[in-house]
Order: structure tokens, then sequence, then C-alpha cells
């Protein structure tokens, strides 16, 4: 269990991280009505259900161009299980990536990946149910006028020439019920909004994690997340390799005092010592500087190239899907 929470919080905080489309590629069907493609393209958090615990949003490029490029390619190849006929390439095709964590039932994730796809490619290669890179073939579920393609409960849907829907079964069923009954408003507070449109950092999460109990199951393996409400995370993929600065509110000045002592002691929780160990990695978290004020902490980290690129795979591991057995299913 200690594993699985680390698992999770490493995939949240450090990487957020598709298709049958239309005859006209420029008109997308919400509530009935045929609107221009455009309002997806450019406002893909209005996509993303609401009720998140975590939202954040990636500049893709940014990652693609750092040392750690060939371990995003990696998590994309993941969410967009394609082979190469499709002519669908990560490091070229994908701009940005906005994504959400929920607890709907069970850990569900939903991501917005914008950038240029080519359709037609996409679609012949989904249709001709071909293998994934993984060996096994994609599933195709039809749902709200799409079809979701699928390995193991996880997969894409293609929106527009340049939106790709991306997730779980579930986050992306509830992605497609907000497009089809035209419910794209944003359902973030606005400090979240105004945080996530920012252009100033190459990735930015915040999160309303106090609700729902998400953390309780959490709180023996990293102390640090008892008593948290709120979480906001900003950073950069510049030398030595990631920058973090971030802050989170607490229920109340004692649990902040307590969170801001074990994010100073992040390095000796023995169940990050295990999963290091677990990859044959001798490496260390890096050193938080933390400052408490009242129920709020405040912290800043950087880690270098080699520490990323293991966060990085150990994301990619995380969502890969098991491999499932028999042919195509569905269609």
């Amino acid at each position: 269990m200690a594993r699985s929470a680390v698992l999770a919080l490493i995939a949240l905080l450090c990487a957020l991280l598709s298709g049958c489309p239309r005859t006209d590629q420029s008109l997308v069907l919400v509530g009935g009505q045929r609107v221009d493609a455009a309002r997806i393209d450019g406002d893909p958090l209005g996509l993303l259900p609401g009720g998140a615990i975590l939202t954040g949003t990636l500049d893709a490029r940014a990652l693609f161009a750092s040392p750690m490029g060939a371990q995003m390619t990696q998590i994309v190849e993941q969410l967009v299980p394609l082979g190469p006929e499709s002519r669908f390439v990560p490091k070229r095709d994908v701009a940005r990536v906005h994504g959400a964590v929920y607890a709907m039932q069970g850990a569900d994730f939903c991501a917005v990946i914008q950038g240029s796809f080519d359709v037609a490619a996409i679609e012949q290669a989904a249709q001709a149910r071909l293998a994934t890179p993984r060996g096994v073939r994609l599933v195709a579920t039809p749902y709200a006028g799409y079809s979701i393609y699928t390995v193991a409960n996880q997969g894409f849907v293609v929106l527009t020439p340049q939106t790709v829907l991306s997730g779980n079964e579930t986050g992306m069923r509830r992605a497609l019920d907000r497009l089809r009954f035209g419910r794209l408003s944003h359902d973030l507070e606005p400090w979240m909004d105004e945080l996530l449109r920012g252009e100033s950092a190459a990735f930015a999460v915040v999160g309303d994690v106090g609700k729902q109990g998400v953390l309780e199951a959490a709180g023996g393996g990293l102390p640090f997340v008892n008593g948290m409400r709120l979480v906001r995370v900003l950073g950069n993929f510049r030398p030595p390799g990631m920058n973090l600065v971030g802050s989170a509110t607490y229920a109340d000045a004692t649990s902040a005092a307590e969170g801001a002592e074990s994010v100073g002691r992040l390095r000796e929780v023995a169940s990050l010592v295990s999963l290091l160990a677990a990859f044959g990695i001798g490496a260390q978290f890096p050193t938080f500087e933390v400052q408490q004020q009242g129920n709020d902490v405040a912290f800043a980290t950087s880690a270098d190239t080699g520490f990323m690129q293991l966060v990085l795979a150990t994301i990619a591991q995380a969502f890969r899907p098991a491999a499932q057995s028999g042919g195509w299913v569905g269609g």
C-alpha cells in the first residue's frame, strides 16, 4: 500500500500527463448541436470533469527538450498506445498536457493532450485493429458518438486534429459526458484556474486534497499529507534537472508544523527509500527547503537529471496497463 501511495503521489506531482473522428473535423457535437472545434482546442481545461483531487498542466515540449525527453515519450506512449502506422510521434506531435486525478470509482484520471495529430492515420491504425507496441490489441467501445480505444481500461479518443482525450475509461466517459451535454465551464476555484493558465512555469499542479478523505490511506507511509487541505506547485526542467516551488495549506497550525517537519525529512521516509532500492538506485530524494507560517507550509527543491529520469520511468511503469488476454473485443 505504501509503494502504491508513493507511485501515485510521484505521478500526480511530477507529470501530468484517441479515436473516431467526425466527417467534418472542424465541427464537434456538443449538447446536440454542431459547434466549432476551436472551442475545445482553445479551452482544454473545460473538458476535465469536476471534483478533481489534483489538476495539472505540463509544457510537454519543454520536457521533451530536456534530458528527460525519452522518459516523457514512454509516458505518452502508455497514454496513447499506437504503433508507427498511426504516424504519431510524441516528441513531434505533443505540445501540452492538461490532466486531473479523481476518486470516482477508485483512482481515476483524465488527460487532454494537445498538439498536432494526423487524424486519418490514427483512425486507420485503430480501425485496422493493429497490435500495440506492447503486443496487445486495442478494445473499441462506442460512447457518446465516439469510439473509446483502450488497452486494459486505459486509452484515448481523438476529439479534433489538435486535441486528444486520454485516461482510464471512467475518466474519459465523464469528460465525454461534459462534451455531449455542453458542460464545458471550469469547475476550478479562481485561484486554481489562474495558476494553471499561467505561462511562466513548465508545469503547474493545484489540488483540493482534503475532500473525500482520499489521503488518509497514505498517511502512515507519507505523514506530511496528514491534515493537508490545499496544494499548489510550480516548476521547470532547467538545470540541474527539475526545480519546483510550492505551498500546502493544512487544517490547522499544528498539522502544518507536523507537515513541515515531515517534508524536511522526506529523504528518511522508509517507503521512499524502499522504492528507490526496488529500482536498484542508490540515490536519495532531494533536500527540501521548508518554511511554515500559520496553516501554510512553503517548500522548494531541485532534483538532478538522474533522479528525474527515475521518477519519470516510475510514472511510465505506473501508467502501464496490465496485458490483457485475447484479441480485439467490441468494435
